[in-house]
């Protein structure tokens, strides 16, 4: 069988791979001159994200593992005979403790500390008074799946009382979108973890957001779409709202001129929560032991 590589691998992620594919052919993306579609169309198996077009024209494809968790990008996909298979839960556990970190750099200060270390300033006798703790919050996670699960997780060890919102899932307290008038004056925290959908999309606007009490902070380590980025700016700087913890934006990179760049207590980090150091063996190690699954016709894991 021929595979195709989209994924940027370094040589020992390639030799690695090479080592544990057996007889099939594979073909690395970033070895062909401007990624022609050529070798593309002659290979069954995809692993990587490549453009929906590509697969549209595709004869021979079967299946296609993706190298994230989000599909939003193939939803209009036409091809019924393709099998495509997502990371679904791979990243839970960095983004979560990404999100608890800068959770906790708001509430402890450390995002200030740092400030004043740059600026060789000794300030911390007169912040004192003014730091939080997470221990005992009121947290809303918005969406259930595998990261809002192990968010739960780490934050019940501060003795968080954690609550969702999840259309689909029976772990959720709240399941409709007019519940979240009920659920966001009260809460300390709020996460975003959903995926992107015509129903997510700034499912955090500007009326929503108003119900955030000052002294909250919001967290959004799913779609930036979620969010209506100018009403939480706003906020941010008017002190209406206590902090925000963004991994994700609307549009990334972040524009130079936009005004989250300016916000007071906001950390932006930037779409790094989901790595860490062997993040990409890791993606290798999932698409073969699905390589495994296919080449003896049983069902792909994570199957869309």
């Amino acid at each position: 069988m021929k595979i195709y590589c989209a994924i940027q691998l370094s040589q020992r992620e390639k030799d690695y791979l090479n080592q544990n594919i057996g007889k099939h052919t594979i073909c690395f993306q970033q070895d062909i001159p401007n990624y022609q579609i050529d070798n593309f169309l002659q290979a069954e198996i995809c692993f990587g994200n490549v453009p929906r077009a590509w697969v549209e024209q595709s004869e021979n494809l079967k299946w296609l593992q993706l190298e994230s968790v989000g599909f939003d990008a193939y939803l209009a996909l036409n091809k019924p005979k393709v099998m495509i298979t997502n990371l679904k839960g791979f990243f839970s556990v960095p983004v979560a403790e990404s999100a608890v970190s800068g959770i906790l750099s708001l509430l402890r200060g450390i995002n200030l500390l740092t400030s004043l270390k740059e600026q060789k300033k000794w300030e911390g006798a007169a912040m004192r008074s003014s730091l939080r703790t997470l221990e005992g919050s009121e947290v809303l996670i918005l969406g259930a799946g595998a990261i809002g699960l192990q968010l739960k997780k780490l934050l019940t060890a501060f003795n968080c009382r954690v609550s969702f919102f999840d259309k689909y899932s029976s772990q959720a307290q709240y399941v409709l979108v007019d519940d979240l008038v009920k659920a966001i004056p009260g809460a300390d925290i709020i996460i975003g973890c959903l995926p992107e959908s015509p129903e997510t999309i700034h499912l955090m606007d500007k009326e929503r957001l108003s119900l955030v009490k000052p002294t909250a902070i919001i967290v959004n380590v799913g779609r930036g779409s979620l969010i209506d980025e100018d009403a939480l700016a706003h906020k941010l700087t008017n002190g209406s709202i206590a902090g925000a913890v963004l991994d994700v934006t609307t549009k990334e990179p972040l524009p130079a001129d936009h005004p989250l760049w300016n916000c007071p207590n906001t950390v932006l980090s930037q779409h790094t929560a989901g790595g860490y150091e062997e993040e990409i063996i890791g993606k290798v190690n999932i698409f073969l032991k699905n390589l495994e699954r296919y080449t003896k016709a049983e069902p792909l894991k994570d199957l869309i």
